[in-house]
């Protein structure tokens, strides 16, 4: 196919300026002809004054012409040159290629494809001069194009380079550099998304990196308006070239912005910072890159902080155990007791994720590069978890582990020894455990003194409390019998739920053991919750403070925080195991009782996900009653429920399972009749669960529910019951009676004046024959006669589905699964449907499409099975 190309060059053939129509002229490079349609186009005139500098270059570059005569072979032709304003050469556009010039970027895929697979090679500096005198216009367009094609070119040319020399360096690579630097924000994005595809295709070597990449990213984080993308390019490009050249060209650079002035800058580089310690060595990551995470994270602008709430997470991941311990979650308790709301909203949005990081069962967390948390299995290094929660998680590249050496395994300060190593060691140091250990101790002891001073600061504002202030006490006796009863509320409150949020995490210890001591009833039927070593003490505290938003929100948002305690509360169950189970209960009933349908809705679409978790005894003591009041909630709720009904149900025992089947049929009811998908829903799931109960109870409840469901006005609710009544007659089979009863029910389909049912008895046929769900015997006795009966119903569609069946299904089976007598029957009632007057079910049924009218059998006008 001839590539159809614009002139973009100086030149003008004399034969344009006639009135003859348009020629086409063949422009050669080296040999390759490329064909060049040109349009007339009307004489160009000079630009006015009026419409200079208005965004695009072509005002002002019709200028003027000087004429000369130029020899281009035989012929003598004029040519024109454009002298600008400015001392640069220019080339005039004409308003009529405007469009195939944006196009510059798939018109060059297509010249070089077309020269690779012919084995031409082109005269690459001279398609490249017209290529980077394109580059100069400002239109935004036409740089969107280039860099969304260049890196295709780069592949194509280095697939081939015999063909086009070294063009990426000699030519492109200064141009994406250009686009790197430009002014508009989705050329510099899309010029970014270039750079990163080359350096993942390892075209881009580490020489170019260093010496032409790097000086364009010194200068993009000079500039105030460039450096956010100067950043980004930055951290993106670091996972992507390995450690030592990130140490090497990087990693100062990224520390003094870090450091700088600025707020936006220290904000930019925090909401990075992830990539950045996913990029570096594990040293690396711990001497130089958490100290500035930890000032980062007690910036005195809240949006620095919230910043580095928001990248805790991929942070996380590349750091150990015992550090995220120790260090990260002391330092998500301080933005926990932040004094700017939004940050406290961030810090709880991550703290279940956050909490999650501790279970025992993984050996791994990770994200992947579609930023989903991935855990691996302890016990498979094949299996993994994605944990996906869009909105919470900016960070979308790909984070690397980091993985415990084994001095980290082996170490006494290892809290959880259960977790196994499996990866291999990937830096060998003696001494570099006890450095860490020092380490961490010297940031704990920074994070616990800005705590410190946060607590102090809280404490010096709460004494100007104009409450207290101007609070006068009563000169009035106490009663004994209201304190004691205030202080057994008060200490039962403690046992049955779990403590309030305090400032700090020796407070909220202290709290719940003084309330065990002082109920010692409570105390000798409960767990010591804090035995457990799982996860810190005051982060479980604070994340049961979610489910009560009285209680944590302040000035937040009430609705939000429930909510984010919904979606991770089975990754929290998960971490703690169901031993801890009963610290948890509370909290789970009190958001299954929220106001916010949203979070019931959240409850209800995992609860199958917690009962996993906890087993078959737990799961009927604590969940079926919540399970229960589900099914009655609105359906935004239900269809939470509904769509791992057959999960949940798998779980229970039968005898508690059985109580679940005469409240199918509530399904049925909704709040709006136009809701199809979730009858569709419900039929999928009675698909799952019909071979959990016997024949009996099948037959009693789910039958009638199939029934209804083939009786369907939508036919996606239609087609999901077929499946349905294909399998209970399969799971019928065995009990004659029983499956006699369906075979009737069935049968009822056609003794109705709705078509579409007796179209749905035909399509039951054909499915059971097609899953062999029913023997040759069965079928020609119960299913065949009625299915003969409806092949001359008066509607067409009817019989066109009855002739399918007949020839696509029942034929091929042959007579010794149908019967002899019962395949003749077959056979002359295909025979007579080959003369129906419907040309497609004469086409169905094996006939010719063109058929004399005098030959045509018409339908019975007398339908046997019309009771009306």
């Amino acid at each position: 196919m001839a590539l159809v190309a614009s002139r973009y060059t100086t030149e003008r053939h004399s034969t344009m300026e006639t009135s003859g129509p348009p020629q086409e002229v063949r422009h050669t490079c080296s040999g390759v002809c490329v064909p060049i349609i040109r349009a007339p186009a009307p004489p160009l005139q000079c630009a006015p004054s009026s419409m200079a500098h208005t965004g695009s270059r072509h005002a002002t570059d019709t200028l003027p012409y000087d004429r000369v005569k130029v020899k281009r072979g035989k012929k003598k032709v004029r040519k024109r040159h454009v002298h600008r304003a400015s001392s640069q050469h220019a080339i005039p556009r004409y308003e009529e290629h405007h469009d195939q010039i944006q196009r510059i970027g798939r018109m060059l895929v297509e010249v070089f494809r077309t020269a690779a697979n012919n084995g031409t090679k082109l005269n690459v500096s001279e398609v490249m001069h017209v290529v980077r005198q394109i580059a100069d216009d400002t239109d935004a367009q036409i740089g969107l194009d280039l860099m969304e094609h260049i890196p295709h070119v780069v592949m194509i040319c280095h697939e081939t380079p015999h063909l086009f020399d070294n063009i990426f360096h000699n030519h492109l690579l200064d141009i994406i550099i250009r686009y790197l630097q430009d002014q508009d924000n989705q050329v510099r994005m899309m010029a970014q998304t270039a750079v990163l595809t080359l350096t993942k295709k390892g075209l881009i070597d580490n020489t170019t990196i260093e010496g032409k990449l790097c000086p364009v990213i010194e200068t993009l984080c000079t500039s105030i308006d460039l450096l956010n993308s100067g950043i980004s390019l930055m951290c993106k490009m670091a996972p992507l070239i390995g450690k030592e050249l990130t140490e090497k060209i990087f990693l100062d650079r990224y520390i003094a912005l870090c450091e700088d002035k600025e707020f936006y800058t220290r904000k930019f580089c925090a909401s990075h910072l992830g990539e950045l310690c996913a990029a570096v060595g594990r040293k690396t990551l711990f001497r130089k890159l958490f100290p500035i995470f930890v000032d980062l994270c007690s910036d005195k602008v809240w949006g620095v902080r919230k910043a580095c709430v928001d990248v805790m997470m991929p942070v996380s991941c590349c750091m150990t155990l015992q550090h995220r311990r120790l260090l990260l979650a002391e330092l998500l308790a301080t933005h926990l007791n932040d004094e700017s709301k939004w940050v406290r909203m961030s810090a709880f949005q991550i703290l279940g994720p956050f909490i999650s990081t501790f279970a025992k069962q993984f050996t791994e967390v990770t994200y992947n590069q579609h930023g989903e948390l991935v855990f691996t299995s302890q016990q498979d290094n094949r299996f993994s978890i994605r944990y996906s929660y869009e909105g919470i998680f900016p960070t979308k590249c790909a984070i690397r582990s980091h993985t415990l050496d084994m001095e980290d395994h082996n170490s006494k300060d290892n809290f959880n020894s259960s977790v196994i190593i499996q990866k291999p060691i990937l830096e060998d140091d003696e001494d570099e455990s006890q450095e860490d250990i020092s380490t961490m101790r010297a940031y704990k002891s920074k994070i616990q003194r800005k705590q410190l001073k946060n607590d102090q600061t809280l404490d010096h504002t709460e004494n100007f409390n104009s409450f207290l202030y101007y609070y006068v006490e009563p000169d009035l006796p106490l009663d004994d019998e209201l304190v004691e009863a205030a202080r057994r509320s008060a200490a039962q409150n403690n046992v049955d739920r779990k403590p309030l949020i305090s400032t700090t995490a020796s407070s909220k210890a202290s709290s719940l053991d003084a309330a065990l001591k002082e109920d010692k009833y409570a105390a000798d039927d409960i767990k010591n919750f804090n035995d457990q070593e799982i996860v810190p003490q005051h982060l479980i505290d604070s994340f049961l403070s979610m489910a009560e938003p009285e209680q944590c929100s302040g000035d937040m948002s009430p609705g939000d925080i429930p909510h984010h305690c919904a979606f991770s509360f089975p990754a929290v169950v998960l971490t703690l195991g169901r031993e801890n189970w009963p610290y948890l209960k509370q909290a789970y009933q009190s958001l299954a009782s929220a106001n916010q349908w949203k979070v019931r809705r959240t409850l209800a679409s995992s609860i199958h996900e917690i009962a996993i978790i906890l087993g078959e005894e737990l799961t009927i003591t604590d969940l079926v009653p919540i399970y229960d009041g589900f099914i009655k909630d609105l359906d935004e709720v239900r269809i939470g429920i509904l769509k791992h009904l057959a999960t949940f149900l798998k779980i229970l025992k039968p005898a508690v399972r059985l109580q679940y089947l005469p409240k199918l049929r509530e399904f049925l009811t909704t709040d709006n009749e136009w809701n199809w998908r979730f009858r569709e829903e419900l039929a999928t799931q009675l698909l799952d669960i019909v071979n959990l109960f016997d024949p009996v109870d099948v037959t009693r409840f789910i039958v009638e529910l199939a029934i209804d469901l083939l009786r369907d006005k939508y036919a996606a609710v239609r087609h999901v019951a077929l499946s349905l009544v294909t399998q209970i007659v399969a799971h019928l089979s065995n009990d004659r009676r029983l499956e006699k009863g369906l075979f009737r029910k069935l049968k009822c389909l056609v003794f109705t004046r709705n078509w579409v049912r007796r179209q749905m008895f035909a399509f039951v046929c054909a499915n059971l024959i097609s899953k062999n769900a029913i023997s040759g015997y069965k079928f020609s006795q119960e299913m065949l006669p009625t299915l003969l009966q409806i092949s001359s119903d008066k509607v067409p569609n009817v019989r066109l589905v009855v002739a399918r069946t007949l020839s696509k299904n029942v034929i091929p089976m042959g007579s010794e699964w149908l019967g002899v007598k019962q395949a003749e029957e077959v056979e002359n009632r295909l025979r007579e449907m080959r003369l129906d007057p419907d040309r497609d079910v004469r086409v169905i049924a094996g006939g010719e499409e063109n058929v004399p009218s005098d030959m045509l059998l018409p339908p019975k006008t007398k339908q046997p099975w019309d009771i009306f």
